[in-house]
Protein backbone atom coordinates (compact mmCIF):
# COMPACT_ATOMS: atom_id res chain seq x y z
CA UNK A 1 0.00 0.00 0.00
CA UNK A 2 1.42 3.58 -0.83
CA UNK A 3 1.48 6.10 1.49
CA UNK A 4 -0.66 8.84 1.41
CA UNK A 5 1.07 12.41 2.36
CA UNK A 6 -1.11 15.78 2.81
CA UNK A 7 0.17 19.41 3.92
CA UNK A 8 -1.75 20.89 6.61
CA UNK A 9 -2.54 24.19 8.00
CA UNK A 10 -4.22 24.16 11.47
CA UNK A 11 -5.43 27.18 13.06
CA UNK A 12 -8.47 28.31 15.98
CA UNK A 13 -10.91 30.38 16.56
CA UNK A 14 -10.59 33.65 13.92
CA UNK A 15 -13.50 35.13 12.66
CA UNK A 16 -13.41 35.94 9.19
CA UNK A 17 -15.36 37.88 6.50
CA UNK A 18 -16.17 36.26 3.02
CA UNK A 19 -14.72 38.48 1.22
CA UNK A 20 -11.50 38.24 3.12
CA UNK A 21 -11.47 34.29 2.30
CA UNK A 22 -11.78 34.55 -1.34
CA UNK A 23 -8.87 37.09 -1.22
CA UNK A 24 -6.44 34.69 0.48
CA UNK A 25 -8.23 31.28 -1.41
CA UNK A 26 -7.62 33.05 -4.70
CA UNK A 27 -3.71 34.17 -3.59
CA UNK A 28 -3.32 30.73 -2.44
CA UNK A 29 -4.43 29.13 -5.66
CA UNK A 30 -2.83 31.15 -7.63
CA UNK A 31 0.36 30.44 -5.83
CA UNK A 32 0.53 27.00 -5.96
CA UNK A 33 -0.27 27.35 -9.55
CA UNK A 34 2.95 29.18 -10.22
CA UNK A 35 4.93 27.03 -8.00
CA UNK A 36 4.22 23.82 -9.77
CA UNK A 37 2.01 22.59 -13.24
CA UNK A 38 0.18 20.09 -10.69
CA UNK A 39 -1.97 22.80 -9.56
CA UNK A 40 -2.50 24.77 -12.78
CA UNK A 41 -5.85 23.17 -13.57
CA UNK A 42 -8.26 22.91 -11.04
CA UNK A 43 -12.07 21.65 -11.08
CA UNK A 44 -15.27 21.04 -8.76
CA UNK A 45 -15.71 17.95 -6.97
CA UNK A 46 -18.46 15.61 -8.33
CA UNK A 47 -20.41 12.34 -8.59
CA UNK A 48 -17.75 11.13 -11.40
CA UNK A 49 -14.72 11.67 -12.57
CA UNK A 50 -16.80 12.69 -15.95
CA UNK A 51 -18.80 15.14 -14.40
CA UNK A 52 -16.32 16.92 -12.22
CA UNK A 53 -13.97 17.52 -15.34
CA UNK A 54 -17.05 19.76 -16.89
CA UNK A 55 -16.80 22.18 -14.02
CA UNK A 56 -12.92 24.07 -14.43
CA UNK A 57 -12.69 26.25 -11.45
CA UNK A 58 -12.00 30.46 -12.20
CA UNK A 59 -9.70 31.72 -10.76
CA UNK A 60 -12.15 34.58 -10.09
CA UNK A 61 -13.93 36.22 -7.12
CA UNK A 62 -17.20 35.98 -8.02
CA UNK A 63 -16.95 32.30 -9.02
CA UNK A 64 -14.70 31.16 -5.99
CA UNK A 65 -17.65 33.45 -4.19
CA UNK A 66 -19.98 31.25 -5.72
CA UNK A 67 -18.72 27.91 -4.56
CA UNK A 68 -18.04 29.35 -0.82
CA UNK A 69 -22.06 30.15 -0.57
CA UNK A 70 -22.91 26.82 -2.52
CA UNK A 71 -22.59 25.46 1.40
CA UNK A 72 -23.69 28.51 3.07
CA UNK A 73 -27.18 28.11 4.87
CA UNK A 74 -29.16 31.47 6.15
CA UNK A 75 -29.12 30.72 9.69
CA UNK A 76 -25.10 30.30 9.47
CA UNK A 77 -24.07 33.73 9.16
CA UNK A 78 -24.36 36.78 12.05
CA UNK A 79 -26.02 39.83 11.63
CA UNK A 80 -22.19 41.38 10.54
CA UNK A 81 -21.42 38.62 8.12
CA UNK A 82 -19.20 36.13 10.41
CA UNK A 83 -20.20 31.97 10.47
CA UNK A 84 -19.43 29.93 13.84
CA UNK A 85 -18.72 27.35 10.92
CA UNK A 86 -16.86 28.43 8.59
CA UNK A 87 -16.87 28.45 4.62
CA UNK A 88 -15.92 25.70 3.22
CA UNK A 89 -14.23 25.03 -0.18
CA UNK A 90 -12.88 21.79 -2.16
CA UNK A 91 -10.81 21.45 -5.47
CA UNK A 92 -9.45 19.04 -7.41
CA UNK A 93 -6.44 18.86 -10.00
CA UNK A 94 -7.93 15.96 -12.53
CA UNK A 95 -5.66 14.11 -12.95
CA UNK A 96 -6.13 10.34 -12.94
CA UNK A 97 -6.06 8.57 -9.62
CA UNK A 98 -3.04 8.50 -7.49
CA UNK A 99 -1.54 11.24 -9.88
CA UNK A 100 -4.35 13.66 -8.43
CA UNK A 101 -4.28 16.23 -5.72
CA UNK A 102 -7.25 17.79 -3.77
CA UNK A 103 -7.07 21.51 -2.22
CA UNK A 104 -9.30 21.92 0.70
CA UNK A 105 -10.29 24.89 2.84
CA UNK A 106 -12.22 25.07 6.01
CA UNK A 107 -12.18 28.68 7.09
CA UNK A 108 -13.36 31.82 8.72
CA UNK A 109 -14.90 29.56 12.18
CA UNK A 110 -15.16 31.71 14.94
CA UNK A 111 -15.24 29.03 17.51
CA UNK A 112 -12.82 27.73 19.93
CA UNK A 113 -14.69 24.16 19.12
CA UNK A 114 -13.47 24.10 15.69
CA UNK A 115 -10.28 24.48 14.17
CA UNK A 116 -9.94 26.27 10.83
CA UNK A 117 -7.78 24.16 7.88
CA UNK A 118 -6.63 24.23 4.62
CA UNK A 119 -5.37 21.02 2.91
CA UNK A 120 -3.34 20.17 0.40
CA UNK A 121 -3.16 16.40 -0.81
CA UNK A 122 0.27 15.02 -2.52
CA UNK A 123 0.45 13.02 -5.14
CA UNK A 124 1.25 9.75 -4.34
CA UNK A 125 1.91 8.53 -8.17
CA UNK A 126 3.85 9.67 -11.18
CA UNK A 127 6.24 12.03 -12.02
CA UNK A 128 3.98 15.17 -9.79
CA UNK A 129 4.85 13.14 -7.03
CA UNK A 130 8.82 12.89 -7.85
CA UNK A 131 8.72 16.76 -7.83
CA UNK A 132 6.51 17.47 -5.03
CA UNK A 133 7.84 15.57 -2.75
CA UNK A 134 11.10 17.33 -2.33
CA UNK A 135 12.06 19.64 0.80
CA UNK A 136 12.57 22.25 -1.28
CA UNK A 137 8.92 22.56 -2.97
CA UNK A 138 7.34 21.65 0.46
CA UNK A 139 8.80 24.54 2.12
CA UNK A 140 7.51 26.79 -0.74
CA UNK A 141 3.64 25.38 -0.16
CA UNK A 142 4.66 26.00 3.06
CA UNK A 143 5.40 29.29 3.19
CA UNK A 144 2.62 30.35 1.40
CA UNK A 145 0.11 28.51 3.79
CA UNK A 146 2.03 30.63 6.67
CA UNK A 147 1.79 33.96 4.55
CA UNK A 148 -1.85 33.69 3.08
CA UNK A 149 -3.25 32.15 6.11
CA UNK A 150 -1.74 32.76 9.57
CA UNK A 151 -1.74 29.60 10.86
CA UNK A 152 -0.51 28.24 14.55
CA UNK A 153 0.44 24.62 12.85
CA UNK A 154 1.44 23.48 9.02
CA UNK A 155 2.74 19.95 8.61
CA UNK A 156 3.42 17.75 5.91
CA UNK A 157 2.50 14.30 7.19
CA UNK A 158 1.63 11.31 5.80
CA UNK A 159 -0.81 8.34 7.03
CA UNK A 160 2.40 5.54 7.95
CA UNK A 161 4.34 8.56 10.10
CA UNK A 162 1.08 9.75 11.25
CA UNK A 163 0.57 5.65 13.34
CA UNK A 164 4.43 5.59 14.21
CA UNK A 165 4.19 8.53 16.18
CA UNK A 166 0.73 8.24 17.49
CA UNK A 167 -0.10 11.95 16.71
CA UNK A 168 -2.81 13.63 14.38
CA UNK A 169 -1.55 16.94 13.02
CA UNK A 170 0.78 18.14 15.31
CA UNK A 171 4.43 16.72 14.06
CA UNK A 172 5.00 15.78 10.40
CA UNK A 173 8.01 15.14 8.15
CA UNK A 174 8.10 18.90 7.69
CA UNK A 175 7.04 20.60 10.95
CA UNK A 176 6.09 24.40 11.37
CA UNK A 177 4.98 25.97 14.51
CA UNK A 178 4.29 29.53 15.57
CA UNK A 179 5.35 28.84 19.12
CA UNK A 180 6.83 25.27 20.75
CA UNK A 181 6.53 24.66 24.39
CA UNK A 182 10.27 24.93 25.66
CA UNK A 183 13.36 22.92 23.71
CA UNK A 184 14.54 19.50 23.58
CA UNK A 185 17.84 17.97 22.44
CA UNK A 186 17.15 16.89 18.58
CA UNK A 187 20.09 14.64 16.68
CA UNK A 188 22.03 15.64 13.80
CA UNK A 189 19.36 13.79 11.76
CA UNK A 190 17.05 16.55 12.58
CA UNK A 191 17.06 20.54 11.41
CA UNK A 192 15.31 23.08 13.75
CA UNK A 193 15.20 26.31 12.12
CA UNK A 194 13.75 28.66 14.45
CA UNK A 195 13.66 31.62 12.76
CA UNK A 196 11.75 30.96 9.75
CA UNK A 197 8.92 33.27 9.25
CA UNK A 198 8.56 33.99 12.85
CA UNK A 199 8.17 30.36 14.11
CA UNK A 200 10.32 27.43 13.82
CA UNK A 201 10.55 24.82 11.17
CA UNK A 202 11.42 21.45 11.88
CA UNK A 203 12.73 18.79 9.07
CA UNK A 204 15.14 15.94 8.29
CA UNK A 205 18.22 16.76 7.10
CA UNK A 206 18.96 15.67 4.03
CA UNK A 207 18.24 15.81 0.40
CA UNK A 208 14.64 13.25 0.95
CA UNK A 209 11.90 15.00 3.13
CA UNK A 210 10.74 11.67 4.02
CA UNK A 211 12.68 8.39 5.01
CA UNK A 212 10.73 5.58 7.32
CA UNK A 213 14.13 4.54 8.72
CA UNK A 214 14.40 7.93 11.05
CA UNK A 215 10.65 8.24 11.53
CA UNK A 216 12.18 7.52 15.36
CA UNK A 217 14.19 11.01 14.90
CA UNK A 218 11.09 12.81 15.08
CA UNK A 219 9.62 11.75 18.28
CA UNK A 220 11.55 14.40 20.22
CA UNK A 221 9.43 16.83 18.53
CA UNK A 222 6.56 15.59 20.04
CA UNK A 223 7.33 16.58 23.56
CA UNK A 224 7.37 20.45 22.85
CA UNK A 225 4.11 20.78 20.71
Amino acid sequence: MLDTFIIGAYWKDRKQLLDNIITSTLQTLKRLSEIDEQFVNLYELGMSRKEALEHKALLSHKYIEKLYLKRVKKNDLDPNGYSKIGYRLSLWTGHKDGEASNISFGVGKSSDKLTNVCLIQMPFEGAASDRLLHFDKIKEIITILIQKWDPEVVVLNSTELSNKLNVMNEVGWVTYRKKVKGKVKLSNKVIHDDNFLSGHLFYLNGHNVYDYSLMDELVPITKIV
